[in-house]
């Protein structure tokens, strides 16, 4: 199985407990032909190859701290095994995975636009999805994918975590409603 790996980061703010957004810039997408740039998402992307025959274990959180400062200008390092949740789908190219880590932090980015978002709020970014469309020249708009896709769901899972118990409440019900517990 051919599998293409994303790490995520969820920055959720300590005390609104509202999840971090950037504006892509980039038009690169794993998706052939189609570009994401104008649309929220949370910071991340994918991993870079290692040529050691031996990936240490804390591999993927340098990777996601790699990706952090060069998409978003925040410099920080996460310890230890954090929580991930993953997502796997059926990519163009094989089989993707991309896994979201939730962070409470006070971050701020100083690369690119940023917006803190609740569960409703990124409700409404998901009914916005648009993506670029080159030939009647729309900016990309609205979440990455839109809903029930998967930076909809990791971007939940995020929220799942967040410090405000209400907001974490409302992700879990709203995740629910997309990938229902059997």
């Amino acid at each position: 199985m051919v599998t293409t790996r994303g790490i995520y980061v969820g920055i959720l703010h300590p005390k609104s407990g509202k999840l971090l957004l950037v504006r892509r810039t980039g038009s690169t997408s794993i998706i052939p032909d189609v570009s994401f740039c104008g649309n929220w998402e949370i910071i991340g992307g994918a991993v870079m190859a290692s040529d050691n025959k031996a990936v240490p274990y804390n591999y993927y959180l340098g990777e996601l701290s790699r990706l952090m400062e060069a998409k978003a200008g925040i410099v920080m390092v996460i310890l230890g095994l954090p929580a991930m949740h993953s997502v796997l789908f059926k990519g163009p190219n094989g089989y993707d995975e991309a896994s979201v880590i939730p962070i409470v932090h006070d971050a701020k980015p100083t690369i690119g636009e940023m917006l803190w978002v609740s569960p409703h709020e990124l409700q409404i970014l998901t009914d916005e999805f648009e993506p670029v469309d080159e030939k009647t020249g729309k900016s990309g708009k609205g979440l990455l994918s839109g809903y029930g896709k998967r930076m909809h769901c990791m971007a939940l899972a995020a929220l799942s975590h967040s410090p405000n118990y209400d907001f974490s409440i409302e992700a879990m019900r709203m995740l629910r409603e997309i990938i229902p517990i059997p």
